[in-house]
């Protein structure tokens, strides 16, 4: 997701960031009414935008649809 971003408090270009999980690119997280752990289809990555100036940070879903 490469997406330009600007921070809503100081109108600030943001930082498209990851979260260093172990070399996962980004928090996985999943629709908890989906099926049971490996198995669950329901899931997107999400990942960090940062403000270099006010630090504002703001986290997206790669893919929100997957989790319907």
């Amino acid at each position: 997701m490469t997406e330009e971003k600007y921070c809503e408090k100081c109108n600030q270009k943001m930082i498209a960031s990851q979260v260093d999980e172990g070399g996962l690119k980004g928090l996985l997280i999943k629709n908890p009414k989906g099926a049971q752990l490996f198995q669950n289809k329901k899931h997107t990555r999400l990942n960090p935008y940062v403000c270099p100036n006010c630090g504002l940070t703001e986290w997206y879903a790669n893919e929100p649809d997957r989790l319907l």
